[in-house]
């Protein structure tokens, strides 16, 4: 199967292509990026560096928008390069440079080693949809993973990511099912482009987030109410503190079944505007990171 593209457009105003076919195929699109000094001539900024798009390996591909000047490098954004080395609230400063081929790599290398032998798809052939902004600067891709099946539930796994500052790098597992038309948000990862992401964290939170797919019990786990209350008072805002807070109140128990609870931000994601759908997956993230750590503190205290 060759990838195709099906959609352009403006995506949170940037001129944008989306392709679907098969991860191999979609890599091939996605640039990468070299970090320089910011200067014109002799003249050297010492707090910046100079993001660059390098030149795309294979110019006849069609690659939509991003096929402008393919042969040149692309100046991409003036980033941080903590000069001082200082730390600031407890953050390291300075950029971090994380290319989506890595984020991808990460995952994909992951998802084989926790594959037993016998029921192994190679990664790299799975199809998935991939968005890529003009330069190839933010990168958005989603694929099911056929093979990571609980119950009714499909594992889908979605990526985001961007070298221009204009999106924290983003990982969302959600479960999938055709049944009932319905994703729930199972596990997440969020984390800005700072210094203080290594390079081990996403894999180190795949592993994880895998395991306690495969061997959880994601779907029996429930915590205190009132513990729920709390993580989402320091992340939703005031709007969706409401809509959640009154499903909440309709739960006769006092302990909310985390599948359950699922449910309810995955009611949350749905509702509105498709433009806000983005940035909801990446409050979700945050909560169901919290969440996890949450059961499993109340597993610990049991």
């Amino acid at each position: 199967m060759i990838s195709n593209r099906t959609w352009q457009g403006d995506w949170i105003g940037r001129e944008s292509t989306e392709w679907k076919g098969p991860i191999k195929d979609l890599l091939k699109k996605i640039p990468t990026f070299t970090r320089e000094e910011f200067c014109i001539g002799k003249g050297v900024n010492k707090y910046k560096d100079l993001i660059v798009r390098e030149p795309l390996s294979d110019t006849t591909m069609d690659l939509g928008y991003v096929e402008a000047t393919t042969e040149e490098q692309i100046p991409i954004d003036a980033v941080s390069n903590n000069f001082t080395g200082r730390s600031f609230r407890n953050r390291k400063q300075g950029y971090k440079l994380v290319q989506h081929h890595k984020v991808i790599k990460d995952v994909l290398e992951e998802l084989d080693k926790h594959t037993s032998h016998s029921d192994q798809v190679i990664a790299e052939f799975l199809k998935a949809t991939l968005r890529i902004s003009i330069y190839g600067a933010r990168m958005h891709i989603d694929f099911f993973v056929p093979h990571y099946k609980r119950e009714i539930y499909t594992l889908k796994i979605t990526c985001q990511n961007s070298v221009d500052k204009s999106l924290a790098l983003t990982i969302n597992l959600s479960l999938h099912s055709e049944a009932v038309a319905q994703e729930l948000p199972f596990d997440g990862f969020h984390h800005v482009h700072t210094q203080e992401l290594d390079d081990h964290d996403i894999r180190y939170f795949i592993s994880n987030a895998l395991e306690r797919f495969l061997h959880g019990t994601w779907n029996t786990d429930s915590v205190d109410k009132d513990s729920i209350g709390d993580i989402i008072d320091d992340i939703l805002t005031e709007k969706d503190k409401t809509k959640i807070r009154d499903k909440l109140n309709k739960e006769k128990d006092n302990r909310v079944n985390l599948l359950r609870f699922r449910e309810i931000l995955a009611s949350l994601i749905d509702e509105g505007s498709s433009i806000f759908r983005e940035q909801k997956l990446v409050t979700f993230a945050k909560l169901t990171s919290k969440l996890n750590q949450l059961a499993d503190e109340t597993e610990h205290v049991r």
